[in-house]
């Protein structure tokens, strides 16, 4: 059924009551990326960023199960013209004046590479550089962000807005920071939000486990990848 106050169809078969055809609405579909940048996918710059001590659990995972996950979700958006958009956290600005608040603070940490040398989240270093195995492509948009919520500290509401995206698919890292942040403020927007568990990486199970949970109660379909694929094949 349908309601005047909606922009989606209801269904009590549905995620909280939506119909999955409403979720993944074709036209306003877009998969949104979260940082999924060097700082947190490579080796090299282990430490406090991305395991905080957990590498063992935080590498596994990444390798084995949640890059292979994003290049199935990317590679099937793209091969169906459905818009990708990567989001990448980084400073224009040497002095961090274009960062807010605390997140000046954390972007101003001193952060050293396994070979102790230092480095910063500014926009043209390698850390903050999308990983180059889930690159985005010639037709993906990239839009930058100063701090942890994607919409608060972006230009990325006006983008989707202009393409009439207003069905997100989340994945990316980390799982109970930016990309939690991230969907909080694109739930408080009015978009449907839909985040790809085993597309998501966090530094211990725990904090992965607990954020979805949260996520999953109020703001988002939580599924994972293949879930996901398959409801979107039956949407064709």
């Amino acid at each position: 059924m349908t309601d005047i106050h909606f922009d989606f169809l209801t269904d009590p078969q549905g995620p909280h009551g939506i119909s999955y055809k409403s979720w993944l609405e074709r036209e306003k579909l877009a998969l949104v990326v979260i940082d999924v940048q060097n700082y947190i996918t490579q080796r090299h710059y282990s430490g406090v960023w991305t395991a905080d001590g957990g590498d063992d659990y935080y590498y596994k995972r990444l390798e084995e199960v949640v890059l292979p996950n994003l290049k199935r979700l990317i590679e099937y958006f793209r091969n169906r013209k459905i818009k990708a958009v990567y989001t990448r956290i980084a400073s224009f600005d040497n002095a961090l004046a274009d960062v807010p608040g605390m997140s000046r603070k954390v972007l101003a940490r001193e952060l050293f590479d396994v070979n102790g040398t230092q480095y910063h989240l500014f926009h043209e270093e390698d850390a903050s550089r999308i990983d180059e195995r889930v690159a985005p492509g010639p037709q993906d948009l990239v839009v930058p962000k100063t701090a942890s919520g994607a919409f608060c500290s972006s230009e990325l509401v006006r983008v989707l807005r202009d393409h009439g995206l207003l069905r997100l698919v989340f994945a990316g890292g980390l799982t109970d920071a930016c990309v939690a942040s991230s969907v909080r403020e694109a739930y408080d927007l009015g978009f449907l939000c839909t985040v790809v568990e085993d597309a998501c990486i966090a530094p211990s199970a725990e904090d992965h486990n607990a954020a979805l949970r949260s996520l999953g109660k109020y703001y988002a379909w939580v599924t994972e990848t293949e879930e996901l694929l398959r409801r979107m094949r039956n949407c064709e």
